[in-house]
């Protein structure tokens, strides 16, 4: 002691703690680190403050150093082949977009290459800026320790490193804690410049498979320096690049034990911890736009807002230091996204239409007594949509039951909808709903259909109903029961026809109505104009409702046409 310091009392306080008693001496900051140095060799840890008592200046406390057992190297390694682990998860996820759900080994591959590699080198190169800074003032370090986090976006919770020894003095605490910072944002430039460069000649294959996507702010250092700008989809190494910028921000917040805490307490003094108090404000502010900085500020609580001071508080910082530290606090603003992440919800904009269907169901009849429908659901969207499918039948009816299924980005699909009647006694007309919904649209379509029987007592060329091949058909309508008021009625959408008849029919706002006395017969000709698809004429009773007579047009290469020539195929007009 006496060898640095010009010592005026000497105090034995208890087993392993003393206690001396100096005067003022120029070299103070020098000769304190010596002395340090030199005790740190024989196991004690100096402290300095200044005398409160006649003829001191200065009281320098020695206590002995506790023997700590450190972690084994074991450790750190452990800790980073995990972190590699989930780094590459996490990049083989943000790398599929670019490179394509192939084979997933080249998935983990360009994972590791195109962000874990780049995440790594820069919470490697920030811990390690820590470490030989460390070092070269006399302070032992650890090896840096990452923390494994195998969830998206990140994978990691960054690293750290653990100072054994306590920091000497306030100039040290400047140093060591802008030396991570300064370096890992040198080297998120670095990174930054390159994975804007891949950005532009890498472009993405998949744009996305969701209708919900996470965006991410960019800082302010993105628009000061324009060589590591991204575009709309951010390349793996380029949002290494950010992440890196992120944590340099983070870990410059003045808060307790951060980096950011060391240099303003050494900037700062005792004076660091408003500056502190401050800065937990201003993350509870944020967190009403941003939760996670409220979670953030619980956690600094918790692990204390004031920083120790170091061994020598009483030197103040030199005008070197002072400029490193107001560089490294000043990077917080240009670095720091007050919100780095949020959802963007597409907007959906598929479409949900209903082709197809009958006006009426024939019951009996193996052709058409099912109201058949095809449901498109064309996906315009970049992304995936889930669709729910129900049909809302009435009493009555039986129906295709609700289903659930997706269709892909750019995928125009088809389902097939049905309705039948539930028994031969299911006459009438009903009403009925298909609802589609999709994560945020729906639609709902109302449709109608008729089920009748065929009549008995009315026949076309002594047939009901009647098939034919022919386009245009001439048909003798003969009524063997009583008086019969015929209204005609279009059978499915393609039904287009025209009738040529005699003055025994009349035409009305309804239709066409051919009224034939009982036991009477009329004869027409019907033409039909579609070719390619079955149609129809139902011609309803009004005299005896839900009884029908009706003719078909049935094309040759129809499925209609197939199933009733195995059935029916004598009926064929």
């Amino acid at each position: 002691m006496r060898k640095y310091f010009a010592v005026t009392n000497e105090v034995k306080i208890q087993e392993g703690v003393y206690e001396f008693h100096t005067l003022v001496d120029p070299n103070l900051e020098s000769d304190f680190k010596k002395l340090v140095a030199e005790l740190k060799q024989m196991g004690y840890i100096p402290v300095i403050g200044r005398g409160k008592g006649p003829g001191s200046d200065y009281v320098i406390s020695v206590i002995k150093k506790r023997n700590a057992r450190p972690f084994g190297i074991w450790v750190n390694i452990t800790l980073l082949v995990a972190t590699l682990a989930s780094t590459i998860y996490v990049g083989s996820l943000l790398a599929a977009p670019y490179f394509g759900l192939g084979d997933t080994w080249k998935l983990y591959l360009y994972g590791f290459l195109y962000f874990s590699l780049p995440l790594l080198i820069i919470l490697g190169s920030h811990e390690f800026g820590h470490y030989f800074v460390a070092k070269r003032n006399g302070v032992a370090a650890s090896l840096p320790f990452f923390i494994p986090l195998p969830v998206p976006p990140l994978g990691t919770m960054g690293a750290f490193i653990s100072l054994r020894d306590p920091l000497p003095d306030r100039k040290t605490l400047i140093k060591i804690g802008a030396a991570g910072p300064l370096v890992g944002f040198v080297m998120s430039i670095v990174v930054g410049i390159i994975g804007a460069y891949l950005g532009n000649i890498q472009k993405p294959v998949i744009i996305t498979n969701s209708q919900v996507t996470t965006l991410i702010y960019l800082p302010v250092i993105y628009y000061i320096f324009p060589a590591i700008h991204i575009s709309n989809s951010i390349h793996p190494v380029a949002f290494a690049a950010w992440v890196g910028f992120l944590v340099t921000a983070i870990n410059l917040f003045p808060i307790g034990q951060l980096d950011g805490g060391h240099v303003a307490r050494g900037l700062l003094g005792k004076n660091a911890k408003y500056l502190s108090y401050s800065f937990i404000v201003i993350l509870v502010i944020l967190g009403i736009y941003y939760f996670s900085w409220i979670l953030f500020a619980i956690i600094i609580i918790i692990l204390g807002l004031n920083h120790p001071p170091p061994l020598n508080d009483i030197s103040r910082p030199g005008r070197r230091e002072i400029m490193v530290g107001v560089v490294a606090i000043a990077l917080v603003a240009i670095c720091f996204s007050p919100i780095p992440f949020a959802e963007h919800v597409a907007p959906d904009t598929s479409v949900a239409y209903i082709t197809g269907g009958n006006n009426f169901i024939i019951v009996g009849n193996p052709a058409f007594d099912v109201d058949h429908m095809s449901l498109i659901v064309d996906n315009t969207n970049n992304y995936t949509i889930l669709n729910t499918v129900a049909v809302k039948a009435p009493p009555g009816l039986h129906s295709t039951a609700p289903f659930n299924n997706s269709t892909g980005p750019l995928e125009k699909k088809m389902y097939e909808i049905a309705v039948w009647p539930s028994s031969n006694l299911t006459l009438g007309f009903y009403s009925f709903y298909v609802s589609v919904s999709t994560e945020t649209k729906h639609w709902n379509f109302e449709r109608n259909v008729t089920v009748v029987d065929l009549d008995p007592n009315l026949t076309f060329n002594n047939r009901n109903p009647l098939y034919s091949n022919s386009t245009t058909i001439n048909l003798t309508l003969l009524n063997d029961g009583g008086l019969a008021t015929l209204e005609a009625h279009r059978f499915n959408g393609s039904s287009d026809f025209s009738i040529i008849g005699t003055s025994e029919f009349t035409s009305s706002g309804n239709g066409i109505l051919l009224t034939i006395p009982a036991g009477k017969q009329i004869t027409i000709s019907m033409v039909f104009f579609n070719l390619t698809q079955a149609a129809g004429v139902v011609f309803v009773d009004e005299n005896s409702p839900w009884q029908a007579v009706v003719v078909f047009y049935i094309p040759p290469n129809s499925p209609q046409y197939q199933l009733l020539s195995n059935t029916q195929g004598s009926q064929f007009a």
